[in-house]
């Protein structure tokens, strides 16, 4: 009951969905398919799936154009057919950027891999975000790392409690670290969760990360506070959200729920209770996401 409950909020790309943003003040959701989407996927049945998928999701944006926008599902098993349908997505269907769900458990590397290029180069060249968002790791990883629990345990661990959030942090420092940023300076990556771990360790990554020892011009750090910006997604407590406004600075913070997964009420009550002035409270709640994609330009 509880799966067809999930399902039910998943699919409703209306009325429902907009009373649950109204009863919680949220103005606009930035929409997109559930994780894995299509990296589980590979050849043309991923490429129709990604384009079914923008297709569906376009049209929810231009039934409710001031309330729904869209990150767009990607083929990255074809970097390049990934390419050409994120221009598709943007250029003709108006979709906001798009969201790839880790590529390593699924396509066997990170997006720093030299194979993943001309995708990046496509979105710098859109002028679209990246939302990097976790998924789940390869079953060797599970095997060595997750393995001695129960189903239930070992699947929380290797996803929502633990497995997805290191990965996801550790994925964004290699394209750091591999110079991603510095061949593509106008790369935009948004990350959920509050950063995923990243904001409590970053300055342990500077100490010992230095230039000499990375052959970048730059701290790690100095690449993350240009090129990334993290949301609240599904974070219903006060310290990991402080942390990232301490670190990445509330120009770089933005307010987002996760819906359904994570209900609207929790996530909005910690945007509530920020200790912030309210001009920069009014920038996390809406501010930097409006300026992020383009609202109002």
């Amino acid at each position: 009951m509880q799966g067809d409950w999930l399902v039910g909020q998943l699919d409703d790309l209306g009325e429902g969905r907009l009373q649950e943003m109204d009863a919680h003040g949220i103005d606009i959701q930035v929409l997109s398919l559930l994780s894995p989407g299509v990296q589980l996927l590979t050849g043309q049945e991923a490429v129709q799936t990604a384009r079914n998928s923008n297709d569906l999701l376009a049209k929810a944006v231009r039934e409710h154009p001031t309330r729904f926008m869209g990150w767009a599902a990607l083929p990255t098993d074809d970097p390049r057919a990934a390419a050409d349908e994120l221009d598709r997505a943007v250029s003709e269907l108006g979709l906001a950027g798009a969201l790839v769900n880790s590529t390593f458990g699924t396509n066997g590397a990170f997006l720093d891999d030299p194979r993943f290029e001309p995708l990046l180069a496509r979105i710098e060249q859109l002028g679209v975000p990246l939302y990097l968002h976790p998924a789940a790791p390869p079953q060797a990883l599970r095997n060595l790392l997750f393995d001695g629990f129960t189903p239930v345990v070992g699947h929380l661990l290797e996803t929502a409690s633990w497995g997805w959030h290191s990965e996801l942090g550790l994925h964004s420092l290699r394209m750091v670290l591999a110079g991603v940023f510095e061949r593509h300076p106008d790369l935009r990556v948004v990350l959920g969760h509050g950063g995923e771990m990243l904001p409590f360790m970053m300055a342990r990554i500077d100490e010992f990360l230095l230039p000499e020892r990375t052959g970048l011009a730059e701290l790690p750090s100095a690449y993350f506070l240009r090129n990334f910006w993290v949301t609240t997604s599904a974070l219903t407590a006060l310290p990991p959200v402080l942390c990232a406004l301490q670190v990445f600075g509330v120009d770089r913070v933005l307010f987002s729920v996760d819906y359904p997964l994570t209900q609207m009420g929790p996530v909005r009550a910690v945007l509530d209770a920020l200790p912030l002035a309210p001009a920069d409270k009014q920038k996390v709640a809406g501010g930097n996401a409006a300026t992020l994609l383009g609202l109002g330009s």
